[in-house]
C-alpha cells in the first residue's frame, strides 16, 4: 500500500468516528459525527451511545 492510499485511509475512518464534546452554552453532552448532531444528554448517557453505535 502506498502512502497516498494510507492517508486516504485514515481521513475516511476518522469521518466515521463519532466524538464526544460538552456544550458550556447548554450544559449538555454531545456526539458528534463530523460536524451532525448525533445524539444530546448526559455524559454517562453519551457514553452508552458511543459504546453501542459506534462504527467498527
Amino acid at each position: 500500500m502506498n502512502w497516498f492510499s494510507k492517508v486516504l485511509t485514515q481521513v475516511s475512518k476518522s469521518k466515521d468516528q463519532l466524538t464526544l464534546k460538552f456544550s458550556k452554552d447548554d450544559n449538555t453532552w454531545l456526539v458528534m459525527k463530523e460536524y451532525s448532531i448525533m445524539f444530546i444528554g448526559s455524559e454517562t448517557a453519551c457514553n452508552t451511545y458511543m459504546r453501542n453505535f459506534a462504527s467498527k
